[in-house]
């Protein structure tokens, strides 16, 4: 068996939290395009908002899980699974409409 050398766990934990964010990224901008052709004024300007407040706290998220990659998911993991579930029912909610 391979002996990774010293940091490669702490690189790959890195680079994952990036790929995260940019599939975050990705979902978003879809969400909004979404938002803004199939939504009427005021009901695309709340759904692009949400939008950007849900994608700003995921990217606040994000760099600080890189910046700090020693310290245990656990306490971090309410919050990401709080995302996840907030950006599964905006895009179900854009869908239906």
């Amino acid at each position: 068996m391979s002996e990774t050398p010293p940091g490669a766990q702490l690189e790959r934990t890195q680079l994952s939290w990036r790929r995260t964010l940019v599939s975050v990224t990705a979902v978003a901008l879809l969400l909004a395009r979404l938002a803004a052709v199939h939504l009427r004024d005021l009901a695309a300007a709340c759904a692009l908002a949400a939008v950007g407040l849900l994608w700003a706290a995921a990217v606040a998220l994000a760099l600080r899980r890189m910046r700090s990659v020693a310290t245990p998911i656990g306490r971090e993991l309410p919050w990401m699974v709080a995302l996840i579930l907030l950006y599964c029912v905006m895009g179900t909610l854009l869908l239906v409409s």
